[in-house]
């Protein structure tokens, strides 16, 4: 397992900034997406099939994208304009859940929305990996992604608010607009570090890129099959609706899950740079599929939010660690098309997984779905161990 040595520097500010841009985006996705399962049950029928639908084409649609934007990323000499380019389309599409009236409206409005995180997330990614050292990295991407969860912690409690006071579901999604373009305009702030760009052989030629190392791929298989485990969280609250939560219940479950996520987050990075990002892995992983096994069986809207409390610390060890692994496994010259491949493939598997859990949840009821989802989990975090030796550069090995 991987130890890089640890760093006590301060995050720099291109990684901040970055860090609040995500927060003020999720404030806005997430004064949706806790209340989008019940209003869409309410209007629309199947609901876990459109869910599942509609969750994995959205992502399929965007990691059809991530890998060319990580080509991109490692052709362009700025990577800003693309990560503007992506938040901004998305900030402009979430509102427009207020007036879906048929079931291919919600699919394809959130297509789009996931069309600029296609654009956005590679070169993000590499903007990140480019702005800290190697002992940064897991602080670096623990620091981005408890950003992320802390935006959507108060995006659902800014949506729990607003339905109090009286508002419609529709209003709180037009208000959800306001802290997406302020988002956008936080990213004006962003400055670029310096960073390697592939020159051209001959003047009007194309820039030709560092190869991505092949032994990556034993690291994607097992990312892979556990993307294709990894359902959206959509179907927590629906499992939360099942159990008997009153819709106005499940923004205030959304909350505790991202809080959870949240809190975790940063301190999770710390670890990931002391002990190695791939033991956080492993155990964020090993973590979600007991916590699924566990879900299939839980009965009761308390005992089941204790376990999707429980659940929320495998997003807070394992997103940013899988990052900050990934990382360590490439050159710099090649990040952008790495990020591109795992978010692309990560995004694929999703599709997989909507279908996958949405159809059995359909056929064959909750529990199965769950069971099924918890046992590729685990049997992805064995094939980590064993492939992921041969993942690594001869000189980490």
């Amino acid at each position: 397992m991987d130890a890089p040595p640890p760093h006590a520097g301060r995050l720099p500010r291109t990684v901040v900034v970055l860090g609040v841009v995500s927060l003020l985006t999720d404030v806005s996705s997430d004064m949706i997406f806790p209340l989008l399962p019940a209003f869409l049950a309410a209007r629309l029928p199947a609901a876990p099939l459109l869910l599942g639908t509609m969750e994995g084409l959205a992502d399929l649609v965007s990691a059809l994208l991530k890998y060319q934007s990580g080509v991109w990323a490692d052709r362009a000499r700025r990577l800003k304009p693309l990560v503007l380019l992506g938040y901004g389309l998305s900030s402009l599409m979430r509102p427009l859940m207020a007036v879906v009236t048929a079931a291919w409206h919600p699919i394809a409005i959130r297509a789009l929305d996931r069309v600029g995180k296609g654009v956005r997330s590679s070169p993000r990614d590499a903007l990140i990996a480019h702005s800290v050292d190697a002992g940064s990295r897991g602080r670096a991407f623990g620091f981005h992604r408890g950003m992320d969860h802390a935006g959507a912690a108060v995006g659902s409690l800014a949506a729990l608010l607003l339905v109090a006071v009286g508002l419609r579901v529709e209003q709180v999604f037009f208000i959800a607009a306001v802290p997406g373009l302020l988002g956008v305009l936080a990213l004006l702030l962003v400055r670029e570090p310096e960073r390697p760009v592939p020159q051209a052989s001959a003047p009007g030629a194309t820039r030709a890129l560092a190869p991505v190392p092949r032994r990556l791929a034993y690291y994607l298989v097992p990312v892979t099959l556990f993307g294709v485990a990894n359902s959206t969280d959509a179907f927590l609250l629906l499992k939360l609706t099942e159990e008997g939560a009153k819709p106005e219940f499940l923004p205030l479950a959304w909350l505790l899950l991202q809080a959870v996520k949240s809190a975790v987050s940063f301190p999770a990075g710390r670890l990931a740079d002391r002990l190695g990002a791939s033991r956080l892995v492993l155990t964020g992983w090993s973590l979600y599929a007991l916590s699924y096994l566990a879900l299939a069986w839980a009965r009761g809207v308390t005992l089941t939010m204790i376990v999707i409390a429980i659940y929320g610390l495998y997003h807070a060890m394992a997103e940013g660690a899988e990052k900050s692994l990934l990382t360590a496994l490439v050159p710099a010259e090649a990040r952008g098309r790495a990020f591109g491949l795992y978010n692309g493939l990560v995004g694929g598997a999703s599709l997989a997984a909507g279908l996958l859990f949405g159809a059995l949840w359909t056929k064959l009821g909750s529990t199965t779905a769950f069971i099924t989802a918890g046992v590729l989990a685990g049997l992805s975090a064995a094939l980590l161990v064993v492939l992921l030796p041969r993942a690594r550069p001869p000189e980490v090995v």
